[in-house]
């Protein structure tokens, strides 16, 4: 598993300074931890606007109980962790509804043309699971979080978190899949 994007160091001064309410240091912080907040909560959510609005609230809800932040682990794992729960509750909240984004996605040469679209073969995917899945799939996979946390943060057991990324995985493959045969069949059906 990759390094996650908020492991940001962050210095004691700092943390002390802003659990205090210095302005400066809460800013500080802010501008560290925006950018990994933001592309968690886009992840989660699949809507820009959306993920302002959670990484917002994350923030202020962060702020507001800074001084319940005890150190006992990274203060980046714990602002993640907020974050998460910003966007699920966000989620479970929010009417179901589809938006649809467009992405301009150019590349300059043919190998990263190919990545491009394999990874908007995945984002694709992705975004046509619901929303539960979606979350456990990233969670598991991406953030490295284990079932018993994920099973934590939704307020399910285990086997809920285990059942939802087995079934999020084969709908996946199943996604990712069907253009790539198509494709093929296609290409075959050009050669004869």
């Amino acid at each position: 598993m990759a390094t996650s994007p908020f492991n940001i160091k962050l210095d004691e001064m700092t943390m002390a300074r802003a659990k205090r309410g210095d302005r400066e240091a809460r800013a500080q912080i802010f501008r560290d931890f925006h950018q990994p907040a933001w592309s968690v909560a886009m992840r989660l959510c699949q809507c820009q606007d959306t993920a302002h609005d959670v990484t917002q609230e994350a923030f202020i809800s962060a702020f507001r109980r800074l001084k319940q932040f005890r150190g006992d682990s990274p203060f980046w794992g714990w602002l993640r962790r907020v974050v998460i729960n910003h966007a699920i509750s966000h989620m479970r909240r929010a009417p179901k509804a589809t938006i649809v984004e467009l992405h301009e996605n150019h590349a300059h040469t043919d190998g990263q043309q190919e990545r491009i679209g394999q990874s908007m073969d995945l984002e694709a995917a992705l975004a046509s699971l619901s929303p539960d899945d979606r979350t456990v799939v990233w969670l598991h996979d991406v953030e490295g979080y284990s079932h018993a946390e994920i099973a934590a943060v939704f307020g399910r057991t285990e086997s809920f978190s285990k059942t939802r990324l087995s079934r999020a995985r084969a709908r996946l493959r199943t996604l990712i899949d069907s253009p790539k045969q198509k494709s093929l069949a296609s290409e075959a059906a050009g050669q004869v």
